[in-house]
């Protein structure tokens, strides 16, 4: 017999036009429902992806992915620094905790020491920063949101007080304080313009109480931020101190994914109910044809290959429904941009972004679960014993 009448079998029951048109109809709804979850899947899965990586390039922008330290503060025994290389860049870093406090008033922020504009993604429109910034001379450059908080312009006088350092005087332990002067100003609508400060990186280093010679750790920028989980790979536990981002906006981002997971977990369930009508309509389809089976198996038909019909005729629903559906949700997902400004020409642009191995767990999950909704009713098929079937044939 041959090895391909399963096939044909299952193709000539899923294109017949007759017999049980409720039957017929369960099909098509669950052929539908397929095409509809996993398009509708894959369009809000991009969507997500489009948002969270927005997120990640303005929200991460301005912050350093990681910063790593040297446990050890003996030069000797300091570990060798080797990058990874998906780090993008390192740079030197000094960095600690100040009070600003000045005529208008105080507040609280980050002081970090740095060489030139290339170190850090704020300073990029600062021209001749090395001389603004010189050594030795304590000079600052503040946010433009911080500017406006303090009242300050260039030439204004600033004290800075270092809470994480202090020094014994006759009246007690007192914080270390410097007085800084505001050389520039740069300008960010970001958050971090509201208490990130810039200075020299051997003038923080002297208020630090560090060697001319020595800073507190790197500042590495990644090719990809979410790669700070393999830092510690590179940078042992026991021989380096890593912070990164996660300390700062890491709860943000874990909120966007957990509404990630929840919008794909509920979508999936279009998939899921859409999938389950393929058991009814095979079981209908069972119940109909089962005097057909029965004669096919009287001709030589085995129970295996009765099973291979209706696992073959289910296949044929959920791969036409996940590959039509994949292929209308990629093609909706490049172009949602293009549709909504036809919808709404004055509203925001959605960024949407496309994960084709996302995409193709989509199709092939679907697939799967129509294969496995179809073995109970290719069992049940195989069940059938000519004689009970066609005996008031």
């Amino acid at each position: 017999m041959n090895i391909n009448l399963p096939f044909f079998i299952a193709l000539r029951y899923w294109r017949a036009k007759s017999g049980d048109r409720f039957g017929r109809l369960v099909t098509n709804l669950a052929g539908f429902g397929i095409v509809l979850g996993v398009m509708a899947l894959v369009i809000v899965l991009s969507v997500m992806n489009g948002l969270e990586n927005m997120q990640k390039q303005n929200v991460l922008a301005s912050l350093p992915h990681a910063i790593v330290s040297p446990i050890e503060n003996d030069e000797n025994a300091m570990p060798a620094f080797n990058p990874p290389d998906f780090v993008l860049k390192s740079v030197p870093i000094n960095r600690t905790n100040v009070m600003i406090q000045s005529q208008k008033g105080i507040n609280a922020g980050q002081l970090i020491g740095v060489q030139s504009r290339q170190d850090d993604l704020l300073l990029a429109e600062i021209d001749d920063l090395s001389q603004r910034l010189a050594k030795g001379e304590f000079n600052v450059v503040i946010g433009s949101r911080l500017a406006y908080k303090l009242n300050l312009n260039i030439g204004d006088k600033i004290r800075l007080l270092i809470t994480e350092n202090s020094q014994y005087t006759p009246f007690g332990r007192v914080p270390v304080q410097r007085l800084f002067t505001v050389s520039d100003i740069y300008y960010s609508n970001q958050e971090a313009s509201e208490f990130t400060l810039f200075a020299n990186l051997a003038d923080v280093g002297r208020l630090l109480r560090l060697a001319d010679d020595q800073v507190q750790g790197q500042r590495l920028f990644l090719t990809d931020p979410f790669l700070v989980t393999e830092l510690s790979r590179t940078f042992p536990p026991e021989q380096w101190r890593i912070s990164d981002w996660r300390e700062q906006k890491g709860e943000f981002f874990q909120a966007v994914k957990m509404e990630k997971n929840m919008m794909g977990l509920l979508i999936s369930l279009i998939i899921v109910v859409a999938i389950s009508n393929i058991v009814t309509s095979l079981s209908l389809m069972v119940v109909d044809k089962q005097g057909e089976i029965a004669i096919l198996q009287t001709q030589g038909l085995t129970k295996g290959q009765v099973m291979r019909i209706f696992i073959t005729q289910g296949a044929i629903v959920g791969v036409i429904g996940a590959m039509i559906g994949g292929t209308l949700g990629v093609l909706a997902s490049r172009y949602l941009g293009d549709i909504l400004s036809l919808i709404n020409p004055t509203g925001l642009p959605l960024p949407t972004l496309l994960s084709y191995p996302q995409v193709a767990i989509i199709v092939l999950s679907s697939i799967g679960l129509s294969l496995l909704c179809t073995l109970y009713p290719a069992y049940r098929a195989a069940k059938i014993e000519p004689a009970e079937a066609l005996r008031y044939e």
